[in-house]
């Protein structure tokens, strides 16, 4: 958890930009102590004991915030293609996830965190949401643990299903959840950071009135945040007219579910009135425009949320309806996807997108203070950028918009966690790359096989 890196660029992303040149970063017991110029960092890590990493000119940054995935989907690729959200979940996600089982979620945790770390991603928001069998939250968290990912672990349920939409396995008892909840916060999120548990209610049209009304109390009481899919398609809306005869924004509000804690995903079918509703409660956004436009979702306002002040962050979604969890992708597309909406090339910047990506996912999760920035007393999450490793990436004379739009994974040569290195020099220091791939393989065979009986 020591370590240093020296004769770099730091692109630091705090509260100025400020980009540091021919600098170095050192940190102990996973935090950052010190920044500043190569000469004076490599000074003080020999007076420590620490061998700091010479960069070569390459760039680093903090680790990316990816808020929202459902990782278990690792296994799913492919399988989805060209469907809207609402024949998707029938008949890709519902029946695997019926048959889902401990040996598939931890082979596609592995699988999902390799691509994460190969990407720049440090953190990631994962909603799991199906449990048709009980012990697969603890098993994901201990799972994600060892590869050293820090998680937020979302507990999704549902505990309504119309028509049968969701099958029985699929279909939670919300007091056994929340217990589940709180004995998974007091188990493992300790004072590391490196554990965070939410609750995940699917979306307005699987959870009952009284399922969220409890779901908010529950939040409130335990100071557990919330997590759910919100305004991804004009569902929500049609659901809440027919079932209560009122409007999504005001179903959430009346169960009191907005808040600063909530977590809103996807948020793409909102007017203006729910927008400022939003930014009334100091909602949290996580964009996925990925997942929009595979599943033909639409475009989220995203300018309107930032001209109203909302926290926006960035996020993949789960790899059946996107493909991959490399949020590099992300942040290419979600500058390119708002250029061309609007006309506008300066709608999203550059500097923008990645600030969502850092400090705009760091506030989404409640983190700002730990995470989001290289800067003194925050957690040494970060990647080591070379742009010579990857002729996509070369040449740099930018490196904020080289990563953006000018970048692939070959570029990213190391990954940092709470200062443990767990990408060096283009490889896993404590997995086996291959045999995590290939284990992969065969629990996705085997879970299609199962689907498909």
């Amino acid at each position: 958890m020591n370590g240093a890196i020296i004769n770099s660029l730091i692109v630091t992303m705090d509260s100025r930009h400020s980009v540091l040149k021919d600098a170095g970063i050192l940190w102990e017991n996973g935090r950052i102590v010190k920044l500043d110029v190569s000469e004076k960092i490599a000074e003080e890590a020999k007076k420590r004991g620490i061998t700091p990493v010479n960069a070569s000119g390459a760039v680093v940054f903090p680790g990316l915030i990816n808020t929202h995935n459902h990782l278990f989907q690792h296994l799913l690729k492919g399988l989805g293609t060209d469907m809207n959200l609402e024949d998707w979940w029938p008949s890709v996600i519902g029946p695997a996830g019926k048959h889902l089982r401990e040996k598939h979620l931890c082979a596609a945790v592995r699988g999902g965190v390799l691509e994460a770390l190969r990407t720049g991603t440090t953190t990631i928001v994962d909603y799991m949401q199906v449990h048709p069998v009980s012990g697969l939250s603890a098993a994901e968290i201990e799972t994600a643990a060892e590869t050293g990912i820090r998680l937020v672990y979302g507990r999704g349920f549902r505990d309504y299903s119309k028509g049968g939409t969701f099958s029985k396995e699929l279909i939670d008892d919300l007091p056994e959840v929340f217990d589940e909840v709180q004995n998974l916060k007091n188990q493992y999120c300790l004072n590391d950071h490196m554990v965070r548990v939410y609750l995940a209610p699917a979306a307005a049209w699987a959870v009952t009135f009284e399922g969220l009304r409890d779901t908010a109390d529950f939040s409130r009481e335990n100071e557990i945040p919330v997590t759910m899919h919100s305004f991804e398609t004009e569902t929500d809306n049609k659901v809440c007219i027919e079932r209560y005869g009122m409007k999504a924004i005001d179903y959430f509000e009346k169960a009191g579910l907005l808040s600063p804690s909530f977590l809103a995903v996807h948020c793409v079918k909102m007017d203006e009135h729910d927008i400022e509703r939003y930014a009334s409660h100091d909602v949290k956004i996580s964009h996925n425009p990925l997942s929009n436009m595979y599943l033909a979702s639409g475009v989220s306002p995203v300018r309107k949320f930032m001209k109203q002040g909302l926290t926006v962050s960035l996020a993949t979604d789960g790899a059946a309806s996107n493909n991959s969890n490399n949020m590099l992708e992300v942040l290419k597309t979600t500058a390119l996807l708002h250029k061309v909406q609007s006309s506008d090339p300066c709608a999203i910047t550059a500097p923008q997108v990645l600030e969502m990506a850092t400090m705009g996912g760091a506030r989404a999760i409640g983190m700002e203070k730990e995470l989001g920035s290289l800067e003194i007393g925050k957690r040494a999450d970060m990647f080591l950028f070379d742009p010579f490793r990857s002729a996509t990436c070369c040449p740099m004379n930018d490196p904020v918009s080289t990563l953006v739009y000018s970048s692939d994974s070959r570029g990213i040569v190391s990954t940092i966690v709470n200062g443990n290195i767990l990408l060096k020099d283009d490889c896993f220091c404590k997995m086996d790359e291959e045999k995590i791939l290939r284990k992969e393989q065969e629990e996705a065979e085997d879970l299609r096989s199962l689907q498909n009986s």
